[in-house]
């Protein structure tokens, strides 16, 4: 099934589909493209289903389908709109239901380059929160207040910063401080997963001070936050405390090596320092 055929299944009852998410970032960054993922408005799990009698559901809390698509496995999700109701990324009441719109479904998203959707029928992009221009002026911009309900969005927005070498505006640093009571009870994957595409970024040293600066690094790193204010002896090291040479040689270190695993031990290099002079 091509991307067309999968349009107009939709269309024939009365539904729209959309691709959301980073493939929509970089087209307007005119980066390479990553894989689609595609959100549908307007119809039902059971009429999504018997369109689609071989899409494998994959979402726990809502509804995800694998769907292979122009000879690739895409993630199809339904429009839907979520409520805090507990802790962490699984503590949500989601609606799916058909009367969501595309724009309702942008709106619970991390931040405004990725809070946009590219209209299938239409070739539009839709782009109700400012992702374009926050884009164009190289800004990191939560979406909504709802930011900070999901705690690993400030892991995700220091790691989009580095990613881009964006600026984080005050206002999400801000929200990504509340977001510390409960950071510190996510599965370590989630955090792994930050941390292993922020260590691959051009400069990863920004996603570490931007934890620094929203108050997240002693949570989630506390080993790396004791370096900060670790004196060193100036004649060997003028670039300020441990901290501060630790991302010296982490950025030296990226710029000449791609492999995460030689960037994670720049890293860790020096990380005793913080326990023993």
């Amino acid at each position: 099934m091509d991307e067309k055929d999968f349009l107009n299944k939709i269309m024939n009852i009365n539904g729209s589909a959309y691709i959301v998410g980073g493939w929509v970032r970089d087209i307007i960054m005119q980066r390479q493209h990553n894989d689609k993922d595609y959100t549908i408005c307007g119809v039902s799990e059971n009429d999504f289903l018997s369109l689609f009698p071989d899409a494998l559901k994959v979402g726990r809390s809502f509804p995800v389908f694998l769907l292979i698509i122009d000879g690739r496995n895409c993630e199809v999700a339904l429009a839907r709109t979520e409520k805090k109701s507990g802790t962490g990324y699984r503590g949500f009441t989601v609606n799916t239901d058909t009367t969501v719109c595309i724009e309702e479904d942008l709106f619970r998203r991390d931040t405004t380059m990725n809070s946009m959707a590219y209209s299938l029928s239409s070739n539009e992009i839709i782009d109700p929160y400012g992702g374009k221009s926050d884009i164009a002026n190289k800004i990191i911009r939560a979406t909504s207040e709802h930011f900070s309900e999901d705690p690993v969005r400030a892991l995700r927005a220091a790691r989009q910063a580095a990613q881009f070498d964006f600026t984080i505006e005050p206002e999400t640093y801000k929200l990504m401080a509340k977001c510390g009571r409960e950071l510190c009870m996510e599965p370590t994957e989630r955090i792994c997963n930050e941390l292993n595409k922020a260590i691959c970024s051009q400069k990863p040293s920004i996603f570490f001070r931007d934890l620094s600066k929203a108050h997240l690094l002693q949570i989630v790193f506390p080993n790396l936050y004791k370096l900060i204010g670790c004196k060193q002896l100036q004649v060997c090291h003028p670039e300020g405390d441990a901290f501060e040479h630790t991302m010296m040689v982490l950025d030296t270190v990226a710029a000449v090596n791609i492999r995460p695993e030689v960037r994670f031990a720049a890293l860790m290099h020096d990380i005793g320092k913080g326990e023993t002079p």
